[in-house]
C-alpha cells in the first residue's frame, strides 16, 4: 500500500498504514532504541519547566502567552504546570526556559480596562440607564455592569471602540433616569468634566474634594460668562485667574458653549 501524502510517524500514529508512514514509524523507534543504549533520552524532568511556568503566570503572563512565545502546544503547556506530566521532551522544557521572566507581552486580544469603565460610570452619572446602554451597544446587561463596577479589569478592543464612539454621542446630553444618576454619584463616579484624559489610569478626577485644599476655587462657571471673556482676547489661564476656578474648567465651559451652538445651528 502506498500513500499519496507526506509520510510520518504521527500519520502512522493517527491510525494510517501506508507504506510511507509505517517505513517513518519504524525508522523512528529504531532511531531511539540507538539512543536509549547509548543513555541519549529525549525526555527530561518537568520540574525546572513548570517552575519557570510559574514565575512568569505570577509575572502576569497568561499560558497561552507562553505557548506562543515557546512554540509549544498550550495544550502540553497546560500539562505540564498542572503537573500531568513527570517528564516532558528536552525541547519543550528548553523552549519554556529561554523565555526570560519579564512583563508580559501586549495581549492583542484583551486591553485595559480602564478608559472603558470610566465612560460607561460617566454615562451612568448622566443619568444614561444600564439597560439602554446595552441595547445600544448589542451587548449583555451584564456584562455592563461588571464593565462598570470594576468587576472586568480588561476588555476587548472591540468593547473599547463600540463604547468610546457611544460615550462620544452621548457625553453630552443628560439620559433619562435621575435615579440612575444619583445612584452613580453616590457610588463615587464622576462624570464626562471630571476627566482630563479619560484613559490614563494615572489621571485623577478634577471633584470638589480636591479642590476644597486648593486655593477655593469654584466647581462650575458660567460658560456665557466665559464666552464673554474669551471673546475679550483673554485666555484660558487668564479667564480661570479671573474667575477663581481650574484652567481645565475654563476649557471644558469653552466646550459646552460650542456644543450648545451646534445644537442651536443643527
Amino acid at each position: 500500500m502506498t500513500t499519496a501524502h507526506p509520510p510520518s510517524r504521527n500519520c502512522y500514529l493517527s491510525g494510517c498504514r501506508a507504506d510511507g508512514c509505517r517505513t517513518a514509524a519504524s525508522r523512528y523507534t529504531k532511531q531511539l532504541r540507538v539512543e536509549h543504549a547509548r543513555g541519549h533520552y529525549r525526555m527530561t524532568h518537568a520540574g525546572p519547566a513548570r517552575q519557570r511556568i510559574q514565575d512568569l503566570m505570577t509575572a502576569g503572563w497568561t499560558q497561552r502567552q507562553i505557548a506562543r512565545a515557546s512554540g509549544v502546544e498550550a495544550a502540553s503547556i497546560h500539562q505540564v504546570y498542572v503537573g500531568a506530566q513527570e517528564k516532558t521532551a528536552k525541547w519543550r522544557a528548553a523552549a519554556i526556559l529561554a523565555i526570560p521572566v519579564t512583563t508580559p507581552p501586549p495581549n492583542t486580544h484583551r486591553i485595559d480596562a480602564t478608559g472603558t469603565r470610566r465612560r460607561l460610570q460617566a454615562l451612568r452619572v448622566l443619568g444614561h440607564r444600564r439597560y439602554d446602554l446595552a441595547a445600544a451597544l448589542d451587548i449583555t446587561a451584564d456584562r455592563i455592569k461588571h464593565i462598570t463596577n470594576g468587576n472586568t479589569k480588561y476588555v476587548t478592543p472591540a468593547e473599547a471602540a463600540a463604547i468610546a464612539r457611544l460615550y462620544r454621542r452621548l457625553s453630552a446630553i443628560p439620559g433619562p433616569s435621575q435615579q440612575t444618576a444619583t445612584l452613580a454619584r453616590n457610588k463615587g463616579w464622576h462624570g464626562p468634566l471630571a476627566w482630563d484624559d479619560i484613559d490614563d489610569p494615572n489621571c485623577q478626577p478634577e471633584t470638589c474634594e480636591r479642590r476644597q485644599g486648593g486655593p477655593g476655587r469654584r466647581e462650575a462657571v458660567d460658560p456665557l460668562e466665559v464666552a464673554r471673556l474669551t471673546r475679550a482676547g483673554m485666555t484660558a489661564a487668564e479667564i480661570a485667574m479671573r474667575l477663581g476656578c481650574h484652567k481645565r474648567t475654563v476649557t471644558r465651559a469653552r466646550g459646552r458653549v460650542t456644543h450648545h451652538a451646534l445644537q442651536e445651528a443643527a
